[in-house]
C-alpha cells in the first residue's frame, strides 16, 4: 500500500500532480506513492480503490492551484459525495491521516470560509510549496517533511 496519496483536481493540478508523482516516486519508489490516473489498475473498482488507499496511506497531499477552491462552488462538487476530491480528504480526516496542503505557483493561502465544512479544515493545516520556479529545492524540502511524519519512508 502506498504511503503517500495524492489528492487534485483535473483542471489545475493535474500537471503538477503528475510531476510530484515523478519526483516522490524518484525519491521514494513507486510503490510508495498513489496518484489514481496512473495507480488504479485496468477493471478495478474506482471508487473501492480510491478510499482502500486512502484508508492505508499515511499522508495525503493536497494539490492546491490558484483555482483549487472555487472548484467547490460547482454544483457537483458542493458535496463530498460527488466530488473526489472531498472525499478523499474526508476519508483521510476519518482515518486519522496526515493532511497536508501544497500550494501551487500563484496560489494563495486557503481562507477557511471559502470552503465547505467539509474541507475547511485544510485551510488551518500548515502547507507546502511547490512552485515552477524552485521544483527541485520544494521537492527536498517536502521529503524531509514527508520522512519526518513517516519515518519509514527513509529507508526506502
Amino acid at each position: 500500500m502506498a504511503r503517500i496519496f495524492i489528492n487534485y483536481r483535473k483542471k489545475g493540478g493535474a500537471y503538477a500532480a503528475a510531476l510530484l508523482d515523478e519526483l516522490l516516486s524518484s525519491q521514494f519508489g513507486e510503490h510508495e506513492i498513489f496518484r489514481a490516473a496512473k495507480s488504479i489498475a485496468p477493471g478495478s473498482d474506482y471508487a473501492e480503490s480510491i478510499l482502500e488507499c486512502v484508508a492505508g496511506c499515511d499522508v495525503l497531499l493536497v494539490i492546491v492551484d490558484s483555482d483549487w477552491s472555487e472548484g467547490f462552488s460547482s454544483g457537483v462538487h458542493s458535496n463530498s459525495k460527488g466530488d473526489w476530491v472531498s472525499r478523499e480528504i474526508e476519508e483521510a480526516f476519518k482515518h486519522g491521516k496526515a493532511v497536508i496542503p501544497v500550494l501551487l505557483s500563484g496560489a494563495d493561502r486557503l481562507n477557511e470560509a471559502d470552503l465547505p465544512e467539509v474541507v475547511a479544515r485544510v485551510a488551518r493545516l500548515q502547507y507546502l510549496r511547490f512552485d515552477y520556479r524552485t521544483i527541485h529545492q520544494d521537492v527536498r524540502f517536502m521529503s524531509e517533511q514527508l520522512v519526518k511524519i513517516c519515518p519509514a519512508l527513509k529507508g526506502v
